[in-house]
């Protein structure tokens, strides 16, 4: 299947994604995947919007091989002023400054490190990995031994996204 094919298939509830040619399904991944998502997105958003700084987006497809094809969407996704992707229709062909990936009940700890690695391969700057499970985020950035922080530590974005911090716990749930 080629990107262009993909683009036009409808939407069949699942999240569609193409690696290398083949088509890739997914089911929706449940209610408490998608809280921590929002949690995700609300930070990194709020930040974006208060500093008029990059855009956030979720479940945006980025093209990141062809012949054959591959297009992978990271649950959110943030991208810096001047990013391409801010004028692009379709799917863009670089990936995202920040992919934000949140841990399926289904995934094993090679799959996330796995994806991880993918996104830092094809471009990402970093990528910060939320499981709902343990309440930690594991932060890749190229070159570098994975960080893993806990509820009582504080994510902040580094040169990526300067001046943001939010307490790891306030991304899994609203109350300590």
């Amino acid at each position: 299947m080629t990107v262009d094919e993909l683009m036009l298939l409808p939407d069949n509830g699942y999240r569609q994604e193409l690696v290398r040619g083949e088509l890739i399904e997914m089911p929706p991944p449940g209610k408490k995947h998608g809280e921590v998502t929002m949690r995700f997105g609300a930070a990194i958003y709020n930040y974006a919007d208060a500093n008029d700084y990059g855009t956030v987006g979720d479940n945006y497809g980025y093209h990141l091989e062809s012949d054959p094809d591959t297009v992978r969407a990271p649950d959110l996704a943030w991208y810096g002023p001047g990013h391409s992707a801010e004028l692009t229709d379709g799917y863009p062909e670089r990936a995202a400054d920040l992919a934000v990936e949140i841990k399926s009940p289904t995934d094993t700890p090679r799959m996330v490190a796995e994806r991880a690695q993918m996104w830092l391969d094809f471009g990402s700057k970093e990528v910060w990995y939320g499981d709902p499970e343990t309440t930690t985020v594991t932060r890749y950035r190229p070159g570098q031994d994975p960080e893993i922080l806990g509820s009582d530590d504080v994510l902040d974005g580094g040169d990526l996204l300067p001046g943001f911090s939010v307490p790891v716990w306030r991304l899994f749930r609203r109350h300590r």
